[in-house]
């Protein structure tokens, strides 16, 4: 086999086991949303609440993990802006969802989202 041939089978691999195993599950409140993410080569390790509206205010992300603990995650720095939370391939997120706070009504909620 040629060598150009070889380069090329060896990063189609490369691309196909470094592929997502499962499609994220976004939780929309308007154009923000709440993201589960995965991390090294585990589903569901963490979310993530993204900001994606130019109107000042802030997102949350509401999630539970298995051993049932929920928490929530937001972001504060205006549009564009993702933060995540903490990392646990052991004790994964079995469900989130997305929250818009604002000053000057009440803060709807996105759908909930389960992990398969």
């Amino acid at each position: 086999m040629h060598r150009i041939a070889k380069v090329a089978v060896l990063a189609a691999a490369a691309v196909a086991f470094s592929a997502p195993t499962a499609t994220a599950a976004k939780s929309y409140i308007y154009n923000s949303f709440s993201q589960d993410l995965e991390r090294h080569l585990v589903t569901w390790a963490t979310v993530m609440a993204c900001d994606g509206d130019q109107d000042g205010n802030w997102v949350k992300a509401h999630y539970s993990r298995d051993n049932g603990v929920t928490r929530s995650v937001a972001t504060t720095g205006g549009i564009g802006t993702c933060t995540p939370a903490e990392v646990d391939t052991s004790n994964r997120v079995t469900k989130h969802r997305s929250q818009q706070i604002r000053d000057w009504a009440t803060d709807p909620y996105g759908p909930w989202k389960y992990r398969p």
